[in-house]
C-alpha cells in the first residue's frame, strides 16, 4: 500500500497538485546530495525546488504561466511583490523573498569558486537547505491556516528530512534494527534516528534496544553513552543533529 506523505496532502489543498509534486521531489532530491556532499548537484536542485515553488504560488495568485522558455523566477517573483494587498503576505512577499535569495545563491555560486579560496559551495548549500526547509514549512502552515502551527509544520518537513533505508522493522509500534554486528550504543542511536522527530523516554529506548537482543546492563550503559547526542526534556529524547549525523554514517556504511 503506497504511503501517504501528510505535507502533500497539506499542500494540494491550495496548491496545484503537479507543482507541489515537483517541489517535492526536487527537496527530497536535494537534501540527498546535501547528505552526499555534492553540493553543486545540490544547488542545482535546490533551483529546480525554488522553481516548482514559484509556479506553485503564480498559479495561487491566479496569474497564467508563460510557456517553459519563457518563464524566469526573477520575472514572477516581481509579479507576486505586485500583487501583495491582494493575497496573503506569506504568498506575495515572505516566500517570495526568500525564494529571490535562495535562487541567486543557487544560479550564482558553486563552481565559480577559486579553488584557493575557502570552499564556500557547503556554506551555500547549507543555507539554501535551511531555507527551503522553511518555505516547504510556510507553505504547508498556509495551506491549513488555523490548524497547521509553525511547530508542526516544521515537523512535518522534518519527518521529509529522514532518509529512510531498508534497515528498520516496525511490529506493533517497536522498532527492530536489522543490521548485524552492531554495538548497543550504535543500535541506540538508529533506534533515535528512527523515531525522530518524535521525542522517546529513555526507559522506552531501553526497552527497545534489549528487544534488539542486548542484555539488560548493556542497553543501560549504552543509554548513557548517547546522551551526548540527545536533547532530554524531561526524560523524553530527542536526537540531535550531531547524532543524526552519526546515524547517517552508520546505515550509509551499511546500505
Amino acid at each position: 500500500m503506497k504511503q501517504i506523505n501528510p505535507a502533500k496532502t497539506i499542500l494540494v489543498k491550495e496548491f496545484t497538485p503537479k507543482h507541489v509534486e515537483a517541489a517535492l521531489v526536487h527537496y527530497d532530491e536535494l537534501l540527498r546530495k546535501y547528505k552526499e556532499a555534492n553540493w553543486e548537484s545540490c544547488l542545482l536542485k535546490v533551483g529546480k525546488f525554488i522553481e516548482a515553488v514559484v509556479k506553485s504560488l503564480y498559479v495561487y495568485c491566479r496569474k497564467v504561466l508563460p510557456r517553459p522558455r519563457k518563464f524566469k523566477v526573477s520575472v514572477c517573483i516581481e509579479e507576486l511583490r505586485n500583487l501583495s494587498g491582494q493575497f496573503d503576505d506569506v504568498v506575495c512577499i515572505l516566500v517570495p523573498r526568500a525564494c529571490s535569495f535562495v535562487y541567486d545563491v543557487a544560479s550564482n555560486r558553486g563552481s565559480r569558486h577559486d579553488p584557493s579560496e575557502i570552499d564556500s559551495n557547503e556554506m551555500d548549500a547549507a543555507v539554501c537547505v535551511e531555507t527551503c526547509s522553511w518555505i516547504l514549512a510556510e507553505l504547508i502552515r498556509h495551506a491549513d491556516a488555523g490548524n497547521v502551527s509553525p511547530i508542526e509544520a516544521m515537523k512535518l518537513v522534518q519527518g521529509l528530512t529522514k532518509k529512510r533505508y531498508p534497515h528498520f522493522e516496525e511490529i506493533d509500534g517497536r522498532i527492530y534494527v536489522n543490521i548485524p554486528g552492531l554495538s548497543a550504543k550504535e543500535i541506540g542511536l538508529l533506534l533515535l534516528y528512527e523515531s525522530y522527530p518524535d521525542r522517546i523516554s529513555r526507559q522506552d529506548l531501553m526497552e527497545l534496544i534489549k528487544r534488539n537482543g542486548v542484555t539488560k546492563e548493556a542497553a543501560s550503559t549504552a543509554t548513557t553513552r548517547l546522551t551526548e547526542f540527545i536533547d532530554d526534556r524531561d526524560g523524553n529524547w530527542k536526537l540531535r543533529s550531531i547524532g543524526r549525523m552519526q546515524a547517517e554514517n552508520i546505515l550509509g556504511n551499511n546500505s
